[in-house]
């Protein structure tokens, strides 16, 4: 029988509910594995309020700074039965098209964060200009994205038709919870693949992260929205090792940073090895790449495995 998110994270969560499970970084903020499960819960209660069912899509676009709102969120959502699906490109065409064709109920986003010199937000206010005639209370009717009802963003300051993140949360008391999650073994992730979608269920994720599993700190430096850290977050959930996101960081910053771990495994991507000059890591344990092993051996100098 498959394993559900309730399944693999409840029993660690009511066993260890102290230990930390969770370092974001560039936030400074360090969550307990019962902390974790509150505000994951939180969101997935969340959802289920605003009237979400099992297997409806909720696509991220969220920036590499939101560590703790993105792992939270896709927990969360997996909670909820809901279907993730990360997403990143610089191209406002790209993003309009993909949009239409998920056609997701709702899209977890940073406003501020940059597409094309452009912010988010004012991207969005040309393919979704209903939001701005959304008064409070009403729902959101999209003309281009039938199935579009929810905007959920990271931001600050509030946007007509919109939510903020925290808004969207629902810390439901353990004694008087009348909302009940799911049990589903089902799709929590999936992503965009030849035009469709490719889906990865609990047990896919976990399948995925068995790489790491040998390492007490799990260590990810790079976009925090991917199959692969999402599975590295699952992983965590389920063995009990700490995940420790630092989001977009510069690798002189992540190497610090790794001097205060030990038996860890490092993650990188793309998107932080860019230009890099060689560095001297050689406090590097174990390390993973999604995306260029050759160009990580070569800035790290050391052997790299493919995650």
């Amino acid at each position: 029988m498959l394993r559900s998110i309730q399944q693999g994270f409840s029993n660690l969560a009511k066993a260890n509910p102290l230990k930390n499970g969770f370092r974001f970084e560039n936030q400074n903020l360090t969550w307990t594995f019962g902390e974790f499960d509150t505000h994951s819960s939180a969101f997935a209660y969340g959802l289920i309020e605003q009237g979400w069912k099992q297997g409806d899509k909720l696509l991220f676009l969220l920036g590499r700074s939101n560590t703790s709102e993105t792992a939270a969120a896709f927990i969360g959502a997996a909670k909820a039965g809901v279907t993730v699906i990360p997403f990143r490109s610089n191209d406002p065409n790209e993003i309009e098209q993909t949009i239409g064709t998920i056609n997701p109920k709702g899209i977890v986003f940073s406003p501020n964060q940059l597409i094309s010199e452009t912010k988010f937000i004012d991207i969005l206010k040309k393919l979704v200009p209903e939001a701005w005639q959304t008064q409070s209370g009403q729902n959101l009717k999209s003309n281009k994205f039938s199935n579009l009802k929810w905007l959920i963003h990271t931001g600050f300051y509030s946007y007509p038709g919109t939510y903020k993140f925290r808004e969207s949360l629902v810390y439901a008391s353990r004694n008087f919870n009348r909302l009940s999650l799911p049990q589903s073994a089902g799709s929590i992730a999936a992503i965009l693949k030849n035009g469709s979608l490719q889906n990865y269920s609990y047990q896919d994720l976990l399948k995925l992260s068995e790489k790491v599993s040998g390492s007490q700190h799990v260590i990810v430096s790079g976009d925090p929205q991917t199959i692969q850290n999402f599975s590295i977050v699952v992983g965590g959930l389920e063995r009990g090792y700490n995940t420790v996101l630092t989001g977009g960081e510069k690798l002189n910053k992540v190497q610090k940073i790794l001097q205060y771990y030990g038996n860890y495994s490092l993650v990188v991507d793309d998107s932080v090895l860019g230009d890099q000059q060689k560095l001297d890591f050689s406090n590097l344990e174990s390390l993973f790449v999604t995306g260029d092993v050759k160009k990580a051996q070569d800035i790290f100098q050391k052997q790299a495995l493919s995650f």
